[in-house]
């Protein structure tokens, strides 16, 4: 005859943690909260315009093809089922700020608005605002593109 052992079985938790200091000490869930909880900053509401770059088109399917290539933006031209009261189209820029293809005033005129929720270095947004005007440059050439602003380090000779 083989003699069996059952296996031992030892509690989930030391026998420590099942007395009164147990139910003192904070659970894992409250301590995972705890170290995991985002830092309480004091946050605009409202999104801030940083530049708006006004452009014509008539915003074919051969023109939402180039500002998706050129600043891979998401464009909803077409809704589906209603006229869509969200912006034709978006691309990230970066954690707080976008770029959004707007509705002009009139009938065939567009604007690309740059708007933050943060707070962007000046060229870093002067580089966004580069890109945005050279992408509506290419459907308008009356878009006049600002100039490239000179590295901190340079000096004129």
């Amino acid at each position: 005859m083989i003699a069996t052992t059952s296996p031992r079985v030892t509690p989930k938790h030391p026998p420590s943690r099942h007395g009164s200091a147990a139910r003192d000490e904070p659970t894992r869930r409250t301590r995972a909260a705890q170290v995991f909880a985002p830092m309480s900053t004091p946050r605009k509401t409202g999104a801030t315009t940083l530049f708006a770059v006004p452009f014509a088109s008539t915003m074919s399917d051969a023109d939402i093809a180039v500002l998706t290539r050129t600043l891979d933006l998401v464009t909803h031209m077409h809704p589906k089922l209603h006229d869509s009261p969200t912006s034709p189209g978006v691309m990230r820029l970066d954690f707080y700020s976008g770029l959004f293809l707007e509705r002009g005033p009139d009938e065939g005129y567009w604007v690309l608005e740059g708007r933050t929720w943060g707070d962007p270095s000046p060229s870093i947004v002067h580089d966004w605002h580069l890109r945005a005007a050279a992408a509506a440059h290419r459907l308008d050439p009356t878009v006049a593109v600002p100039k490239r602003l000179k590295p901190a380090g340079a000096t004129a000779r």
